[in-house]
Protein backbone atom coordinates (compact mmCIF):
# COMPACT_ATOMS: atom_id res chain seq x y z
CA UNK A 1 0.00 0.00 0.00
CA UNK A 2 1.38 3.49 -1.10
CA UNK A 3 2.33 6.29 1.86
CA UNK A 4 -0.14 8.73 0.64
CA UNK A 5 -3.14 5.96 0.90
CA UNK A 6 -2.08 4.60 4.12
CA UNK A 7 -1.97 8.15 5.18
CA UNK A 8 -5.55 8.59 3.63
CA UNK A 9 -6.68 5.59 5.80
CA UNK A 10 -5.77 6.62 8.96
CA UNK A 11 -6.79 10.12 8.73
CA UNK A 12 -9.88 9.00 7.58
CA UNK A 13 -10.71 6.37 11.07
CA UNK A 14 -8.95 9.20 12.85
CA UNK A 15 -11.72 12.14 12.25
CA UNK A 16 -14.63 9.65 12.30
CA UNK A 17 -13.05 8.19 15.42
CA UNK A 18 -13.46 11.63 17.10
CA UNK A 19 -16.70 12.90 14.99
CA UNK A 20 -18.33 9.60 16.74
CA UNK A 21 -16.96 10.59 20.35
CA UNK A 22 -18.47 13.76 19.79
CA UNK A 23 -22.11 13.04 18.24
CA UNK A 24 -22.46 9.68 20.53
CA UNK A 25 -22.29 12.06 23.84
CA UNK A 26 -25.41 9.71 25.77
CA UNK A 27 -25.46 6.31 26.71
CA UNK A 28 -28.92 5.65 24.40
CA UNK A 29 -27.95 7.22 21.36
CA UNK A 30 -24.20 5.37 21.36
CA UNK A 31 -25.78 2.15 21.94
CA UNK A 32 -28.64 2.92 19.59
CA UNK A 33 -26.10 3.37 17.22
CA UNK A 34 -23.92 0.67 17.76
CA UNK A 35 -26.92 -2.29 17.77
CA UNK A 36 -27.42 -0.74 13.84
CA UNK A 37 -24.04 -0.84 12.81
CA UNK A 38 -23.78 -4.74 14.88
CA UNK A 39 -27.52 -5.22 12.82
CA UNK A 40 -25.82 -4.54 9.20
CA UNK A 41 -22.45 -6.16 10.37
CA UNK A 42 -24.30 -10.05 11.14
CA UNK A 43 -26.10 -9.50 8.06
CA UNK A 44 -24.13 -8.42 5.17
CA UNK A 45 -20.20 -9.42 6.40
CA UNK A 46 -20.38 -12.16 9.01
CA UNK A 47 -21.85 -14.73 6.55
CA UNK A 48 -18.56 -14.50 4.60
CA UNK A 49 -16.89 -17.04 6.96
CA UNK A 50 -17.87 -20.24 6.59
CA UNK A 51 -18.60 -20.91 10.49
CA UNK A 52 -21.19 -18.33 9.64
CA UNK A 53 -22.36 -18.63 6.70
CA UNK A 54 -25.70 -19.72 6.99
CA UNK A 55 -26.55 -17.10 10.27
CA UNK A 56 -27.03 -13.99 7.86
CA UNK A 57 -30.02 -11.59 9.47
CA UNK A 58 -29.79 -13.60 12.94
CA UNK A 59 -29.60 -11.79 16.01
CA UNK A 60 -26.08 -12.12 17.90
CA UNK A 61 -27.41 -14.31 20.56
CA UNK A 62 -28.16 -17.08 17.82
CA UNK A 63 -24.60 -16.81 16.84
CA UNK A 64 -21.93 -19.82 18.41
CA UNK A 65 -19.88 -18.64 21.30
CA UNK A 66 -16.47 -19.27 20.23
CA UNK A 67 -12.87 -18.84 22.24
CA UNK A 68 -9.14 -19.60 21.20
CA UNK A 69 -9.52 -23.45 21.00
CA UNK A 70 -12.06 -23.28 18.55
CA UNK A 71 -10.52 -20.46 16.75
CA UNK A 72 -7.19 -22.43 16.44
CA UNK A 73 -9.30 -25.64 15.75
CA UNK A 74 -11.13 -24.23 12.66
CA UNK A 75 -8.85 -21.30 11.54
CA UNK A 76 -10.05 -21.42 8.01
CA UNK A 77 -13.66 -21.44 8.94
CA UNK A 78 -13.07 -18.01 10.89
CA UNK A 79 -11.78 -15.83 7.73
CA UNK A 80 -12.82 -14.71 4.82
CA UNK A 81 -10.12 -16.25 2.61
CA UNK A 82 -10.48 -20.10 4.05
CA UNK A 83 -6.73 -19.23 4.99
CA UNK A 84 -5.37 -22.49 7.29
CA UNK A 85 -3.89 -22.36 10.33
CA UNK A 86 -0.63 -24.76 9.32
CA UNK A 87 -0.84 -21.75 6.10
CA UNK A 88 -0.80 -19.14 8.50
CA UNK A 89 1.79 -20.39 10.92
CA UNK A 90 3.92 -20.95 7.84
CA UNK A 91 3.90 -17.09 6.31
CA UNK A 92 4.28 -16.33 10.16
CA UNK A 93 7.36 -17.78 10.08
CA UNK A 94 8.61 -16.49 6.24
CA UNK A 95 7.44 -12.93 5.24
CA UNK A 96 4.59 -12.17 7.95
CA UNK A 97 2.20 -12.10 4.89
CA UNK A 98 -0.02 -14.41 3.55
CA UNK A 99 -1.75 -13.01 -0.34
CA UNK A 100 -3.22 -9.69 0.98
CA UNK A 101 -2.94 -10.39 4.37
CA UNK A 102 -0.66 -9.46 7.54
CA UNK A 103 -0.35 -12.57 10.50
CA UNK A 104 0.65 -12.33 13.70
CA UNK A 105 0.59 -14.01 16.73
CA UNK A 106 0.03 -13.61 20.51
CA UNK A 107 2.70 -14.58 23.29
CA UNK A 108 1.26 -17.30 24.24
CA UNK A 109 1.59 -16.96 28.10
CA UNK A 110 -1.38 -18.59 29.03
CA UNK A 111 0.19 -21.32 27.16
CA UNK A 112 -0.78 -21.74 23.76
CA UNK A 113 -0.41 -19.24 21.04
CA UNK A 114 -2.99 -17.17 19.11
CA UNK A 115 -3.11 -16.66 15.36
CA UNK A 116 -4.79 -13.47 13.83
CA UNK A 117 -5.31 -12.09 9.92
CA UNK A 118 -5.59 -8.50 9.35
CA UNK A 119 -6.02 -6.74 5.78
CA UNK A 120 -3.19 -3.46 5.02
CA UNK A 121 -6.94 -1.45 5.51
CA UNK A 122 -7.60 -2.96 8.60
CA UNK A 123 -3.91 -2.46 10.08
CA UNK A 124 -4.76 1.39 9.53
CA UNK A 125 -8.46 1.55 10.65
CA UNK A 126 -7.13 0.23 14.15
CA UNK A 127 -4.59 2.96 13.81
CA UNK A 128 -6.86 5.53 13.29
CA UNK A 129 -9.04 4.41 15.81
CA UNK A 130 -6.11 4.30 18.63
CA UNK A 131 -4.46 7.19 17.86
CA UNK A 132 -7.80 9.34 18.04
CA UNK A 133 -8.49 7.71 21.39
CA UNK A 134 -4.95 8.11 23.01
CA UNK A 135 -3.27 11.31 20.93
CA UNK A 136 -6.42 13.13 19.98
CA UNK A 137 -4.44 16.08 19.36
CA UNK A 138 -1.83 14.10 17.26
CA UNK A 139 -2.42 16.45 14.17
CA UNK A 140 -1.01 19.65 16.98
CA UNK A 141 1.79 18.00 17.95
CA UNK A 142 4.65 15.41 16.76
CA UNK A 143 4.82 12.90 18.82
CA UNK A 144 7.99 10.15 19.24
CA UNK A 145 6.28 7.04 20.59
CA UNK A 146 8.31 3.99 22.18
CA UNK A 147 6.70 0.94 21.95
CA UNK A 148 7.83 -2.06 24.35
CA UNK A 149 6.62 -5.26 23.85
CA UNK A 150 7.36 -9.07 24.06
CA UNK A 151 6.49 -9.19 20.36
CA UNK A 152 6.52 -6.57 17.51
CA UNK A 153 3.74 -6.70 14.51
CA UNK A 154 2.70 -4.98 11.73
CA UNK A 155 0.52 -2.70 13.29
CA UNK A 156 2.49 -1.22 15.04
CA UNK A 157 4.74 -0.86 11.39
CA UNK A 158 1.41 0.92 10.31
CA UNK A 159 2.46 3.81 12.79
CA UNK A 160 5.42 4.96 11.22
CA UNK A 161 3.77 4.48 7.19
CA UNK A 162 1.30 7.00 8.30
CA UNK A 163 4.05 9.59 8.54
CA UNK A 164 2.82 11.65 11.56
CA UNK A 165 4.72 9.33 14.16
CA UNK A 166 8.07 8.37 15.00
CA UNK A 167 7.59 5.02 16.25
CA UNK A 168 10.25 2.93 17.53
CA UNK A 169 9.96 -0.80 19.17
CA UNK A 170 11.92 -2.10 21.52
CA UNK A 171 11.25 -5.84 21.78
CA UNK A 172 11.65 -7.38 25.31
CA UNK A 173 12.11 -10.94 24.50
CA UNK A 174 15.65 -9.30 23.92
CA UNK A 175 16.34 -8.81 27.50
CA UNK A 176 14.79 -5.61 29.72
CA UNK A 177 17.31 -4.64 30.94
CA UNK A 178 19.78 -4.18 27.36
CA UNK A 179 16.73 -1.93 25.92
CA UNK A 180 16.78 0.74 28.76
CA UNK A 181 19.90 3.07 27.70
CA UNK A 182 18.56 2.78 23.76
CA UNK A 183 14.96 4.01 24.80
CA UNK A 184 16.21 6.77 26.38
CA UNK A 185 18.58 7.55 23.39
CA UNK A 186 15.59 7.66 21.36
CA UNK A 187 13.93 10.74 23.08
CA UNK A 188 10.26 9.18 22.81
CA UNK A 189 7.52 11.87 24.83
CA UNK A 190 5.18 8.80 24.90
CA UNK A 191 6.03 5.39 26.22
CA UNK A 192 4.21 2.04 25.57
CA UNK A 193 5.39 -0.30 27.70
CA UNK A 194 4.02 -3.66 30.37
CA UNK A 195 3.90 -2.19 34.08
CA UNK A 196 7.52 -4.17 34.42
CA UNK A 197 8.75 -2.45 31.54
CA UNK A 198 7.82 0.83 33.10
CA UNK A 199 8.66 0.67 36.72
CA UNK A 200 12.33 -0.84 35.36
CA UNK A 201 12.14 2.59 33.59
CA UNK A 202 11.57 4.55 36.64
CA UNK A 203 13.89 3.03 38.42
CA UNK A 204 16.85 3.70 36.10
CA UNK A 205 16.72 6.83 36.47
CA UNK A 206 17.37 7.73 32.80
CA UNK A 207 16.91 10.98 31.12
CA UNK A 208 12.92 10.86 29.85
CA UNK A 209 10.66 13.91 29.39
CA UNK A 210 7.44 12.25 28.61
CA UNK A 211 4.20 13.65 27.81
CA UNK A 212 2.07 10.72 28.29
CA UNK A 213 2.63 7.21 29.39
CA UNK A 214 0.45 4.26 28.19
CA UNK A 215 0.75 0.69 30.14
CA UNK A 216 -0.70 -2.45 28.41
CA UNK A 217 -0.21 -6.21 27.65
CA UNK A 218 -0.52 -6.44 31.73
CA UNK A 219 -2.60 -6.20 34.47
CA UNK A 220 -1.37 -2.94 35.92
CA UNK A 221 -1.25 -3.45 40.18
CA UNK A 222 -1.82 -0.60 42.10
CA UNK A 223 1.56 -0.80 43.45
CA UNK A 224 3.22 -0.29 40.23
CA UNK A 225 1.22 2.21 38.81
CA UNK A 226 1.96 4.49 42.23
CA UNK A 227 5.63 3.66 41.52
CA UNK A 228 5.36 4.91 37.62
CA UNK A 229 2.98 7.97 38.38
CA UNK A 230 5.69 9.02 41.05
CA UNK A 231 8.47 9.26 38.87
CA UNK A 232 7.04 10.33 35.95
CA UNK A 233 4.52 12.99 37.48
CA UNK A 234 1.91 11.96 34.90
CA UNK A 235 -1.31 9.72 35.16
CA UNK A 236 -1.00 5.73 33.54
CA UNK A 237 -3.27 5.94 30.65
CA UNK A 238 -3.63 1.73 30.08
CA UNK A 239 -4.34 0.26 26.87
CA UNK A 240 -6.97 -2.83 26.47
CA UNK A 241 -5.34 -5.03 23.62
CA UNK A 242 -4.86 -8.35 23.03
CA UNK A 243 -4.25 -10.42 19.80
CA UNK A 244 -8.52 -10.58 19.61
CA UNK A 245 -8.39 -7.04 19.21
CA UNK A 246 -8.77 -3.03 20.34
CA UNK A 247 -10.44 -3.16 23.25
CA UNK A 248 -10.36 -0.15 25.27
CA UNK A 249 -8.58 2.89 25.87
CA UNK A 250 -8.09 5.48 29.08
CA UNK A 251 -8.88 9.07 28.89
CA UNK A 252 -6.76 11.60 30.27
CA UNK A 253 -8.62 11.19 34.07
CA UNK A 254 -7.01 7.55 34.06
CA UNK A 255 -10.03 5.71 33.42
CA UNK A 256 -10.68 2.67 30.96
CA UNK A 257 -13.59 2.92 28.52
CA UNK A 258 -14.16 0.16 26.41
CA UNK A 259 -14.36 0.63 22.68
CA UNK A 260 -18.47 0.40 22.27
CA UNK A 261 -17.59 1.86 18.95
CA UNK A 262 -15.95 -0.97 17.34
CA UNK A 263 -16.84 -3.80 19.83
CA UNK A 264 -19.88 -5.19 21.02
CA UNK A 265 -19.48 -6.58 24.59
CA UNK A 266 -21.31 -9.36 26.44
CA UNK A 267 -20.82 -10.42 29.96
CA UNK A 268 -20.44 -13.45 32.30
CA UNK A 269 -20.54 -13.14 35.59
CA UNK A 270 -17.57 -14.93 37.77
CA UNK A 271 -16.41 -14.18 41.01
CA UNK A 272 -18.09 -10.22 41.15
CA UNK A 273 -16.46 -9.86 38.19
CA UNK A 274 -17.07 -10.14 34.47
CA UNK A 275 -15.61 -11.90 31.82
CA UNK A 276 -16.26 -10.67 28.24
CA UNK A 277 -17.72 -12.07 25.29
CA UNK A 278 -16.04 -9.56 22.51
CA UNK A 279 -17.96 -9.52 18.87
CA UNK A 280 -15.87 -6.61 16.37
CA UNK A 281 -18.41 -5.16 14.52
CA UNK A 282 -14.87 -3.08 12.46
CA UNK A 283 -13.26 -6.48 11.58
CA UNK A 284 -13.58 -7.86 7.87
CA UNK A 285 -10.99 -10.46 7.71
CA UNK A 286 -10.67 -12.75 10.67
CA UNK A 287 -14.48 -12.56 12.18
CA UNK A 288 -14.16 -12.18 16.21
CA UNK A 289 -17.80 -13.21 16.70
CA UNK A 290 -18.83 -13.71 20.19
CA UNK A 291 -15.53 -14.72 21.05
CA UNK A 292 -14.72 -15.37 25.27
CA UNK A 293 -11.94 -13.89 26.73
CA UNK A 294 -9.89 -14.70 29.18
CA UNK A 295 -9.74 -11.49 31.31
CA UNK A 296 -11.82 -10.77 34.43
CA UNK A 297 -12.80 -7.11 34.69
CA UNK A 298 -14.60 -5.18 37.15
CA UNK A 299 -16.76 -2.83 35.44
CA UNK A 300 -17.64 1.17 36.78
CA UNK A 301 -21.32 1.84 37.39
CA UNK A 302 -20.16 5.78 37.73
CA UNK A 303 -20.22 8.70 35.42
CA UNK A 304 -16.03 9.81 34.33
CA UNK A 305 -15.42 13.24 34.55
CA UNK A 306 -14.34 12.52 31.31
CA UNK A 307 -17.86 12.46 29.93
CA UNK A 308 -17.62 9.44 27.88
CA UNK A 309 -20.56 7.65 27.73
CA UNK A 310 -18.29 3.95 26.92
CA UNK A 311 -18.22 1.90 29.45
CA UNK A 312 -15.72 2.39 31.95
CA UNK A 313 -13.87 -0.27 33.87
CA UNK A 314 -12.60 0.12 37.43
CA UNK A 315 -9.90 -2.47 37.35
CA UNK A 316 -8.99 -5.49 34.75
CA UNK A 317 -8.41 -7.85 37.63
CA UNK A 318 -6.46 -10.57 36.06
CA UNK A 319 -6.92 -13.73 33.37
CA UNK A 320 -9.84 -16.01 34.11
CA UNK A 321 -6.78 -18.79 33.90
CA UNK A 322 -5.46 -17.37 36.90
CA UNK A 323 -8.04 -17.97 39.17
CA UNK A 324 -7.65 -20.24 41.91
CA UNK A 325 -9.81 -23.36 41.85
CA UNK A 326 -9.67 -24.64 45.58
CA UNK A 327 -11.98 -26.57 47.74
CA UNK A 328 -13.37 -25.69 51.15
CA UNK A 329 -13.54 -28.17 53.72
CA UNK A 330 -17.18 -29.52 53.00
CA UNK A 331 -15.92 -30.61 49.54
CA UNK A 332 -17.50 -27.09 47.77
CA UNK A 333 -15.79 -26.00 45.28
CA UNK A 334 -14.63 -22.37 45.37
CA UNK A 335 -13.13 -19.79 42.64
CA UNK A 336 -11.14 -17.11 44.42
CA UNK A 337 -10.19 -14.09 41.43
CA UNK A 338 -6.91 -12.72 41.34
CA UNK A 339 -7.49 -9.35 42.96
CA UNK A 340 -8.78 -10.65 46.02
CA UNK A 341 -5.68 -12.88 46.45
CA UNK A 342 -3.36 -9.67 45.44
CA UNK A 343 -5.05 -7.18 47.97
CA UNK A 344 -4.70 -9.98 50.30
CA UNK A 345 -0.83 -9.80 50.36
CA UNK A 346 -0.67 -6.29 49.27
CA UNK A 347 -2.50 -4.98 52.15
CA UNK A 348 -0.80 -7.30 55.11
CA UNK A 349 2.42 -5.33 54.46
CA UNK A 350 3.22 -1.61 52.50
CA UNK A 351 6.94 -3.05 52.31
CA UNK A 352 5.73 -5.60 49.97
CA UNK A 353 6.41 -4.08 46.14
CA UNK A 354 6.18 -7.27 44.49
CA UNK A 355 5.67 -11.13 44.95
CA UNK A 356 4.42 -14.09 43.10
CA UNK A 357 1.41 -16.48 44.62
CA UNK A 358 1.39 -19.56 42.81
CA UNK A 359 -1.72 -22.47 43.30
CA UNK A 360 0.74 -26.00 42.86
CA UNK A 361 -2.06 -28.09 44.41
CA UNK A 362 -5.23 -28.74 44.94
CA UNK A 363 -5.29 -27.04 48.26
CA UNK A 364 -1.55 -26.41 48.42
CA UNK A 365 -0.04 -22.50 47.82
CA UNK A 366 3.15 -21.12 47.57
CA UNK A 367 4.15 -17.74 47.99
CA UNK A 368 7.35 -15.97 47.01
CA UNK A 369 8.54 -12.23 48.49
CA UNK A 370 11.92 -10.90 46.79
CA UNK A 371 14.93 -11.27 49.38
CA UNK A 372 14.81 -7.83 50.87
CA UNK A 373 11.14 -7.97 51.68
CA UNK A 374 11.60 -11.26 53.85
CA UNK A 375 10.75 -9.38 56.85
CA UNK A 376 7.03 -9.31 55.44
CA UNK A 377 6.39 -13.49 54.36
CA UNK A 378 4.84 -13.32 58.11
CA UNK A 379 2.17 -10.87 57.45
CA UNK A 380 1.43 -12.30 54.08
CA UNK A 381 1.37 -15.85 55.00
CA UNK A 382 -0.78 -15.07 57.84
CA UNK A 383 -3.26 -12.64 55.55
CA UNK A 384 -3.64 -15.39 53.01
CA UNK A 385 -4.11 -17.94 56.06
CA UNK A 386 -7.14 -15.47 57.38
CA UNK A 387 -8.50 -15.20 53.59
CA UNK A 388 -8.68 -19.04 53.30
CA UNK A 389 -9.97 -19.56 56.54
CA UNK A 390 -13.09 -16.86 55.49
CA UNK A 391 -13.79 -18.81 52.68
CA UNK A 392 -13.69 -22.48 54.60
CA UNK A 393 -10.64 -23.09 52.55
CA UNK A 394 -7.98 -25.55 54.32
CA UNK A 395 -5.16 -24.58 52.58
CA UNK A 396 -1.23 -25.55 52.67
CA UNK A 397 0.63 -22.27 52.38
CA UNK A 398 4.40 -22.39 51.86
CA UNK A 399 6.53 -18.89 51.51
CA UNK A 400 9.77 -18.26 50.68
CA UNK A 401 12.33 -15.19 49.75
CA UNK A 402 14.05 -15.45 47.17
CA UNK A 403 14.66 -13.44 43.78
CA UNK A 404 12.02 -12.88 41.21
CA UNK A 405 12.74 -12.85 37.57
CA UNK A 406 11.44 -10.43 35.39
CA UNK A 407 9.76 -12.46 32.31
CA UNK A 408 11.55 -13.82 29.56
CA UNK A 409 10.11 -12.06 26.44
CA UNK A 410 6.53 -12.62 27.99
CA UNK A 411 3.82 -11.23 30.77
CA UNK A 412 4.23 -10.62 34.55
CA UNK A 413 1.74 -12.74 35.80
CA UNK A 414 2.16 -12.28 40.05
CA UNK A 415 -0.80 -14.62 41.02
CA UNK A 416 -0.75 -17.83 38.90
CA UNK A 417 -2.61 -21.16 39.14
CA UNK A 418 -0.07 -23.87 37.50
CA UNK A 419 -2.06 -25.63 34.60
CA UNK A 420 -1.92 -29.16 36.29
CA UNK A 421 -3.86 -28.15 38.92
CA UNK A 422 -8.23 -28.65 39.04
CA UNK A 423 -9.72 -28.95 42.22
Amino acid sequence: MTAPLALALTLSAYWRTKARAARLNTRSALLAWQSRRLTRFLTSEAPRAEAFANLSGHPLTDFPMMDKAALMAGFQRYNIAGISADDAWQALAATGRINRFSVGASTGTSGNRGLYLVSDAERYLWLGTLLAKALPDLLARRYRVAVMLPRSSRLYDAANESGRLALRFFDLTEGLETQLADVAAFRPNVLVAPPHALVALARADLPLSLAKVFSGAEVLDPLDRAEIEARFGLTVREIYMATEGLFGVACDHGTLHLCEDCVAFEWEPEGGLAKPLVTDFTRRSQLMIRYRMNDLLRLSHTTCPCGSPLQAVSEIAGRADDSFRLRRADGAAITVTPDILRNAILGANRDITDFRLVQTGAASLRLLLPPGQAGALPAAHAALTRLFDGFGVPADISTAAEPLPLPEGGKLRRVIRERTVCA
